[in-house]
């Protein structure tokens, strides 16, 4: 009897256990993830506002690489190549613009969630070719290259298939100037021309 009693009294805690996992709710699995190693690849509608110049509009392509630290804050590098037909401003001709972001990305995050939105900031460097370009409006047409910096805000939304792969849809504004310029084969380091560009980024993010 007592021996019976001490084998009831050992099964009861383990009873209670496996009574208390069978009505606990079922563990939810992660839905997305944000840390890590991260590379990305888009399709991109950009548009350039030149000082004094007419906005044009054009398609491009672009990458970008990033570290997750956390949940929340990531460092990226992103790259954007996109060319415009420059009208009306001091500097006109098919520009071929590259655009270079070393910036920081805070993701409102939330790893049961499959959409996670997100705000960013990078310091930009840009950098154009100029095919047979003219300046003021000169007649006369040359090889001109343009370099500068600016300051870019943005955001943007992951829809996530599976927990390391996602669609990103993104928003990005850049304003600064562009302050060396180089005519043929004469540079300046004096130009003070403002530009205002937009991209608005449709692909893919995945974090092997």
């Amino acid at each position: 009897m007592r021996s019976s009693m001490r084998s009831s009294l050992a099964l009861s805690p383990a009873l209670v256990l496996l009574a208390a996992l069978a009505a606990s709710p079922p563990l939810q699995a992660q839905e997305s993830t944000t840390r890590g190693f991260n590379v990305g690849a888009h399709i991109s509608g950009q548009s350039l506002t030149p000082q004094d110049g007419d906005r044009s509009n054009t398609g491009g392509l672009g990458i970008i690489l990033g570290y997750g630290f956390n949940r929340n804050f990531e460092l990226f590098l992103q790259f954007d190549g996109g060319q415009f037909d420059v009208a009306n401003a001091a500097v006109e001709g098919d520009w071929t613009m590259v655009h270079g972001d070393l910036g920081v990305r805070y993701h409102f995050a939330n790893s049961l969630r499959t959409w996670v939105p997100y705000v960013q900031a990078a310091f930009t460097g840009r950098d154009v070719s100029v095919t047979n370009g003219r300046v003021h409006q000169d007649t006369q047409s040359e090889d001109i290259t343009l370099s500068g910096t600016a300051i870019t805000l943005g955001g943007g939304i992951l829809f996530y298939f599976n927990e390391t792969l996602a669609a990103d849809l993104q928003l990005a504004l850049s304003g600064g100037r562009f302050t060396d310029i180089k005519v043929g084969t004469v540079t300046s380091n004096n130009a003070d021309l403002d530009a205002q560009s937009t991209r608005f980024n449709v692909g893919v993010s995945w974090w092997p």
